[in-house]
């Protein structure tokens, strides 16, 4: 009796153990579809950004850059003034050195010459304690490229009576440019963006 069942239970685990280790039933084919590799998006050229104005270019020959301004302001060229100095001016119609016409702007292009060289950064910091100093506050700040991939930084400042200001700064050689300018700030700012070195192509 004891037997039997032992060789019941016996024969029953080796059907188990058979049936594990028989081969598995084949898995019928699954028809494979060819992955699709998305081609790689091109890279586009920056375009250069048509100006709101018809431009004139304003060329500084001696300091090696120019730029674009509407053509019908006045432009006085760079003059020095002083041994670690020079500045050019730009005026709307009707506006001067000492009026701002209604709805008119001007800018200073002004080129200096300042310890430590090649230090955007320094610079920078340099006219952030005269503006606080004066009482002046920083309304907005930004940073970026110029078209020939020198770094720029740029500021609108308001003064204590409620005026504000664009400034741009940007290295020239061993030198520091700044473009300043009130009036229509967004159009001061499109022109001082446009500054470059001379016969630059985008």
């Amino acid at each position: 009796m004891k037997s039997g069942r032992i060789l019941s239970m016996t024969l029953f685990i080796s059907a188990l153990i058979l049936a594990a280790c028989s081969p598995a039933a084949p898995t019928p084919a699954v028809p494979t579809v060819p992955a699709e590799i998305p081609s790689p998006t091109p890279t586009l050229e920056p375009t250069a950004v048509p100006l709101s104005f018809v431009p004139a270019v304003y060329r500084a020959e001696t300091e090696g850059f120019e730029l674009d301004y509407p053509a019908d302001w006045t432009a006085l060229p760079i003059q020095q003034i002083g041994s670690r100095g020079s500045q050019g001016q730009l005026f709307s119609p009707d506006t001067t050195a000492e009026s701002l016409a209604t709805g008119g702007s001007r800018l200073g292009v002004t080129i200096y010459l300042w310890d430590p060289k090649n230090d955007l950064a320094a610079y920078v910091t340099h006219r952030k304690t005269a503006w606080d100093a004066s009482g002046s506050s920083i309304v907005k700040e930004s940073s970026g490229d110029l078209t020939d991939g020198r770094k720029y930084m740029s500021f609108v400042v308001q003064a204590p009576d409620n005026g504000q200001a664009f400034f741009l700064f940007t290295g020239l050689g061993e030198k520091y440019l700044e473009i300043s300018g009130e009036g229509n700030l967004a159009l001061v700012e499109e022109i001082a963006r446009t500054v470059r070195p001379l016969g630059f192509k985008q």
